[in-house]
């Protein structure tokens, strides 16, 4: 099975280790809003034109995915890539890790390339008409499962939370939607002890037991658009069982909140 048949998470942001910096910026939309993981607060570029989200991180960093939500890309009919320098001087020399796409949505983009340890990296949008702007920004190094999950899966069952009036007989007055959402619940049979280990009880400890959101792709090959930007409950209890095969394979479930774009 191929690696992007697998469930995808990226977690890891090298735009938080050191500060971004941006072509240009609107005033109150500082480039510093990429960092936060909310989806509510924006860089917000001062132009139309090609723009750069630019990071020195200090060290040399591999990246193999970018993630990004709460933009209107789509919408600008922006070209995105992703770009690396040996450098950092930016002078011809620059490295195309992410050859440019052109998005097609303005909610939520996760796409993964080829693994590049570099100390300088940046994003690079082209648009011909309106401003970009976006919430949040990753590039980092994507934690790919080791298998597929188990039967039964439903990759975004929905929820409507809703506020709704009634008469004192009853009868509804008005009804406002205020959000949809989603409990995604993901189980694997027979992981190994070893990667859980090696690979996701970093991903857990630092990141989904931190309730950090997280971009969370079930099938990036064939459903490129089903991206979620996810969460893992308050409370959520982790167990990770060894199963009938020995202490050499688990058995994993997890549960992701998110809410529809």
């Amino acid at each position: 099975m191929a690696d992007n048949s697998k469930p995808i998470i990226l977690a890891a942001n090298i735009f938080e280790t050191a500060t971004p910096t941006a072509t240009d910026t609107a005033t109150g939309y500082d480039v510093s809003n990429i960092l936060d993981r909310r989806t509510y607060t924006l860089w917000k570029a001062a132009s139309l034109g090609t723009k750069y989200l630019t990071i020195d991180a200090a060290t040399a960093r591999a990246v193999d995915a970018l993630g990004i939500i709460g933009h209107n890309l789509s919408t600008c009919g922006a070209t995105i890539s992703v770009e690396y320098s040996t450098t950092g001087l930016w002078a011809g020399e620059e490295v195309e890790a992410l050859a440019g796409f052109t998005v097609t949505t303005d909610k939520a983009i996760l796409k993964t390339f080829t693994s590049a340890t570099i100390r300088y990296w940046r994003i690079k949008i082209v648009t011909a008409a309106i401003a970009p702007y976006i919430a949040v920004a990753f590039l980092g190094t994507r934690v790919t499962f080791e298998r597929a999950m188990s039967r039964d899966f439903d990759p975004f069952p929905e929820q409507i939370v809703t506020e709704t009036n009634r008469s004192k007989g009853g009868h509804i007055l008005g009804t406002t939607i205020q959000y949809v959402s989603s409990a995604i619940t993901v189980k694997f049979n027979a992981i190994t002890t070893t990667w859980i280990e090696a690979t996701f009880r970093d991903l857990w400890d630092d990141y989904l037991s931190q309730l950090k959101p997280v971009f969370w792709a079930w099938e990036i090959t064939n459903h490129p658009l089903e991206i979620y930007y996810v969460t893992v409950p308050e409370s959520f209890n982790m167990s990770m069982p060894y199963g009938p095969w020995g202490s050499s394979y688990r058995d994993l479930s997890l549960t992701f909140e998110a809410i529809k774009e």
